[in-house]
């Protein structure tokens, strides 16, 4: 469907063809009418507006106005845009039919469609390759926006369903966004978002990771960077996110990269980027068995640098060797790692260079070598690991590298996206403090991300001994759990956190989640409810679509219909493409009296989004036993139990259909078979031995 978003991406080849329309030269532009009814250029910023005229119009027909000749149009979205014809001489625009302008107008909407198929991925509706190419030569210098490559690779058992799931990907990634989204194909999307700095664009790509997480995704590796403005070199913008894509790959399946970040950073976060002062300390620790290197970070009182190495130099005779400064930082090599004589010296340092008014120390950060499993030219990046402990402390403070400075390290590699590099830190810190349960807790959280879950799950164990309410480390064992299908000791862990404190919004957002999703696939729906309702009280709650599914689903099971239609129609205008919350509102509306035929169309959409869906094909089969299809219903039951054997639900519909039609054997298996499945539920074990009483009743009068 033609949009806004179109005509902004795709604004060159556009007007390309309205120039072709026109018996005359022009420049051809596009405008929208504003909430205020002013006329506004449409520019190429995720839909962002510049105003450049505060007159208020009310444009209904081709109309001259400032000598421009506006042509307004209403696109197929129902949104409203302004085709503006300009540099032409009024004479000759006053000289334009009046009926061959309408006829323009409305052909211009349909060539617009035809064009945008050229730009747009069919299988998945968002602009293709080539569009993304012309979104770069065309952008908008300043505008802070931010280019995300997202990779999401699908493995499924056969070609439908990876394209069915490449499909859900691409319309849950809009409803997630609301900005500009491109598809590479093969599972690889681009997302256009405008972003007010790195740490913004950081936690976007992380809140993508973990949405799509909660969906099912195994891998979602991204890489992103900043859009430079209007460019004809649109295939080098893309170049620069390929690399990033491919950085990201090798940090994990959950691995992320700004490749503005890496390019200037070099090889990793923490390397002295002056090559003359590192070549220095390499010539200066050659062939020392050992040695420690002390980095000051130093803050500039005058411009005398020559003075400042002069004092640095001579304090450092006879007991270490000055090395040489860049970008405020200075380097001292000494021989030994006596914390009493470097102290000293630093002091010398503060107090001499205080008296020459030439310098103040900001922190020191050191560093020694030989040191665990780092090479003699990780030295300098572990006393910037250093420098960045100290700057937790006031200023002036020192800092010897340790295993809380490992773990400060690690943790900056983990907001990265470099969950490996993360995980080296985390085992390093563990080797030197064996034990550590902040180390040994972020560890498993970097596993997890590598999909290592094993190992995880034995990190936060390690924890839990320890610290039997360590309330992170409950919440991670608990996933761990529920995604190896440990369901009782994932049960165990979450209500035992949700005992412990109250938390943070975000992370008690994270635990109701999880407990709830666990409750509803455990059947134990009166105890998920509760959660999903403390849930919502939560701020910024009601735009989870993912809690109003889960809300749908479980008034659905206990009884409350009104409510659970509520929440499913909550559910799809958040994400009008869920195909769950459609087919749970489809059955809502056939077993409530809300419409057989619509509940019917909705279950059959549901299936057409996602036909791989188990729960899909059990829906659709006691909608259609309500509605009294029972062949129908038949079919749709045998197809969920073809996708999912032991579907306890399935079996005891399936039991139900074989009761109404006489066939009371066959029943009477499906109602035992349903009872011995994994994963049966009390209600479920219940209702199935309800119904072998009413078998065996009826077999006893008949």
């Amino acid at each position: 469907m033609l949009c806004l978003d179109d005509l902004s991406v795709l604004a060159e080849p556009m007007a390309q063809e309205v120039q072709r329309c026109l018996p005359m030269p022009a420049v051809v532009s596009f405008c929208v009418v504003a909430a205020d009814a002013s006329l506004q250029p449409l520019r190429h910023s995720m839909g962002a507006l510049t105003t450049t005229s505060t007159e208020t119009i009310e444009i209904i027909e081709a109309q001259l106005l400032d000598k421009q000749l506006l042509l307004p149009l209403v696109l197929p979205s129902g949104e409203r845009v302004i085709v503006a014809v300009s540099e032409v001489v009024p004479a000759l625009l006053k000289k334009m039919s009046p009926v061959w302008l309408r006829t323009l107008q409305q052909s211009l909407v349909a060539r617009f469609e035809t064009i945008r198929l050229a730009y747009v991925d069919v299988d998945t509706e968002l602009f293709n390759r080539r569009a993304t190419e012309l979104f770069f030569q065309e952008a908008v210098a300043g505008t802070k926006l931010c280019f995300f490559l997202l990779n999401t690779p699908v493995k499924r058992r056969s070609a439908g369903a990876t394209f069915q799931k490449n499909k859900e990907i691409a319309d849950l990634l809009q409803v997630l966004t609301h900005g500009l989204c491109f598809s590479f194909g093969f599972g690889v999307f681009g997302i256009v978002r405008e972003v007010r700095d790195r740490e913004q664009a950081l936690r976007a790509a992380h809140y993508l990771q973990h949405q799509l997480k909660q969906e099912g995704q195994p891998t979602a590796q991204i890489g992103f960077a900043a859009v430079r403005g209007a460019s004809p070199q649109g295939a080098e913008d893309l170049e620069r996110l390929w690399r990033a894509l491919v950085i990201a790959e090798k940090r994990g399946p959950f691995g992320i990269c700004d490749i503005d970040a890496a390019d200037e950073r070099h090889e990793h976060l923490f390397q002295l980027s002056a090559a003359d002062l590192l070549s220095k300390l390499k010539k200066a620790w050659r062939n020392r068995p050992a040695f420690t290197l002390v980095a000051l970070s130093l803050q500039p009182l005058t411009d005398a640098t020559s003075a400042l190495e002069q004092c640095l130099e001579t304090l450092a005779q006879g007991t270490a060797k000055y090395i040489g400064m860049a970008d405020n930082l200075a380097m001292v090599l000494f021989d030994r790692p006596e914390e009493q004589t470097i102290r000293q010296y630093i002091d010398w340092v503060q107090t001499a260079c205080l008296q020459e008014g030439v310098v103040a120390i900001g922190s020191v950060g050191v560093a020694s070598w030989p040191c665990l499993d780092f090479a003699r030219a990780d030295v300098p990046g572990n006393c910037l690991k250093a420098l960045l402990h100290a700057s937790f402390f006031d200023s002036g403070s020192v800092v010897f590298f340790d295993f809380l400075t490992l773990n400060i390290s690690g943790d900056v590699f983990f907001e990265e996206g470099d969950y490996r590099a993360a995980i080296r830190e985390y085992r390093r810190g563990l080797k030197w403090m064996p034990g550590d349960v902040n180390l040994t807790n972020s560890l498993g959280v970097a596993l997890v991300e590598c999909n290592q879950k094993r190992q995880a799950a034995a990190c936060f164990h390690e924890v839990l001994d320890k610290e039997t309410d360590n309330y992170m480390a409950l919440i991670n064992m608990g996933n761990v759990s529920q995604t190896l299908r440990q369901h009782a000791l994932a049960l165990d862990c979450f209500e035992r956190a949700l005992g412990v404190r109250t938390g943070e919004d975000a992370t008690r957002q994270e635990l109701f989640s999880s407990l709830a999703r666990l409750y509803t696939d455990l059947g134990r729906h009166e105890q998920a409810t509760p959660i999903l309702e403390k849930w919502r009280s939560l701020p910024g709650s009601e735009r989870e679509f993912l809690l109003f599914r889960l809300l749908g689903g479980n008034y659905l099971e206990t009884g409350r219909p009104e409510e659970a239609i509520i929440a499913c129609q909550r559910a799809l205008r958040l994400f009008p493409q869920d195909s769950i919350s459609m087919s749970m509102l489809g059955l809502l509306y056939v077993e409530h009296g809300e419409g057989s035929e619509i509940g019917l169309a909705l279950c059959r959409k549901a299936l057409a989004l996602d036909n791989f869906n188990p729960d899909h094909w059990y829906r659709l089969g006691r909608a259609l036993l309500y509605d009294g299809g029972r062949d129908g219903a038949l079919k749709a039951v045998r197809r969920c139990l073809k996708l999912r054997r032991g579907h306890v639900a399935a079996t005891l519909l399936l039991g139900s259909i074989h009761q109404l039609a006489g066939r009371q054997r066959q029943a009477e298996r499906c109602f035992r078979l349903a009872v011995s499945l994994r994963g049966c539920s009390p209600q479920q074990v219940e209702m199935a031995q309800q119904r072998l009483s009413a078998l065996t009743e009826a077999a006893r009068t008949g």
